[in-house]
């Protein structure tokens, strides 16, 4: 009797092959992710995995050659697992409502120190949503959002809400809304992404303690908006092509903005009534208007930016003069006419950004060949004992007569 019982091993065997053999309806991507045990790697095989799936175990979720669909309905991957890892999967067709988070991904707040890495996601309503979620790491993945619809009816295509301690880097967003979203976000990294035809390129609300470093946004409406944060480092940045700013800060505090490259933008730099900010070592060349800066903008260091070739240097609204370069250490201005007698790289008069000079050049550009005759040094002179006719303006205490080497 004994010999008619075949092994325990060999009755699995046959159970996993009869669940294979032709015919035999195959086991679904969930209920592979339910059987999983945490640490296991589940791999998503060639073929189309229909959505909505749900990660609630700490598991390697990988692609290999499979799609995860939503057909148009929610969110077609969905991460509440802490630790868990989704990798080299394509996920596509989330629903379209924006107002609620149709994401191809979406982290719920229980999915701390997840990983999405390598994942291509495409017609999309938005990308990746980060819910009030720590530690989440965000990394080379590929977003596409929805060809032919409306602006206000794409979402953004990593939107990160309420969240704390996020790396977002390497990745690639177009078509969407805003490239990057960060709204009520603390002390994280947002470094090396690209956002290109998208309405804001990165997007910052409410946000405190964050660095945003070394992205690229081209070709959209505006390159990077700063609005109502305080406390970031912004550095090595590229803003080119945008049609608005590439650079804009609105109630931003306390923030270092250095080195960044505003080049091609219909406003190279915009800030409004932002207050004890470090702008230094940035290029701001060849926009329609270099600089905006309006109510309530003072206390800021400006010094070492080059700003050249711009349409117009400076739009200034305020009340008085704005002084710069108080410390010794000013700008590069373009179109500045002074001079440096005394051989220490900065110009012996200050500059006004609407003197007399700087307004005939910009005009007349072949005015420059006349620099130190006698007729516009008369003519400026003259200007400057005419105080009546001068208007609220930037002025640079000690221009930079060499363009810095960053």
């Amino acid at each position: 009797m004994k010999r008619l019982l075949p092994p325990l091993v060999s009755v699995l065997s046959l159970v996993a092959f009869a669940m294979d053999a032709p015919g035999a309806e195959p086991e679904s991507l969930q209920v592979r992710l339910d059987r999983a045990r945490p640490g296991d790697v589940v791999e998503v095989g060639p073929g189309v995995h229909s959505g909505p799936v749900r990660v609630d175990k700490s598991v390697i979720l990988r692609g290999r050659g499979g799609v995860i669909d939503g057909h148009g309905v929610g969110s077609p991957l969905v991460v509440a697992a802490p630790g868990a890892r989704v990798e080299g999967l394509v996920v596509e067709n989330s629903g379209g409502d924006v107002g609620v988070p149709d994401a191809c991904i979406y982290v719920e707040p229980s999915a701390t120190g997840a990983v999405l890495q390598d994942n291509t996601l495409r017609d999309c309503t938005f990308g990746i949503w980060v819910h009030e979620t720590e530690g989440v790491q965000i990394v080379d993945n590929r977003i596409t959002g929805r060809d032919g619809v409306r602006v206000t009816d794409r979402g953004n295509g990593i939107h990160l809400f309420n969240a704390s301690h996020l790396v977002v880097r390497g990745n690639e967003v177009r078509q969407v809304r805003d490239g990057i979203y960060v709204s009520a976000t603390e002390d994280s990294l947002i470094e090396g992404n690209l956002a290109e035809n998208v309405r804001f390129g990165v997007h910052y609300m409410y946000s405190y303690r964050n660095t945003l470093r070394a992205n690229v946004a081209n070709d959209n409406t505006l390159g990077i908006a700063l609005m109502e944060s305080h406390d970031l480092i912004v550095e090595d940045n590229r803003a080119s092509g945008n049609r608005r700013e590439g650079l804009l800060f609105r109630d931003v505090r306390g923030s270092e903005i250095r080195g960044n490259r505003l080049e091609g933008n219909g406003t190279g730099m915009f800030f409004y009534s932002s207050t004890e900010n470090v702008i230094e070592d940035n290029v701001i060349l060849g926009n329609e208007m270099g600089l905006k800066i309006w109510a309530g903008t003072r206390r800021n260091r400006i010094e070492g930016n080059v700003i050249r070739g711009n349409r117009e240097q400076v739009f200034y609204v305020g009340a008085e003069d704005q002084s710069w370069g108080e410390s010794g250490r000013g700008n590069y201005w373009g179109d500045y006419l002074g001079w440096d007698q005394d051989g220490d790289g900065v110009g012996d008069r200050p500059h006004r950004v609407d003197s007399f000079t700087a307004g005939l050049i910009y005009r007349y550009p072949g005015a420059a060949l006349l620099l130190r005759s006698p007729a516009l040094e008369t003519l400026s002179h003259l200007a400057d004992r005419l105080p009546m006719l001068r208007t609220p303006t930037i002025v640079d205490r000690s221009p930079l007569l060499g363009e810095p080497l960053f």
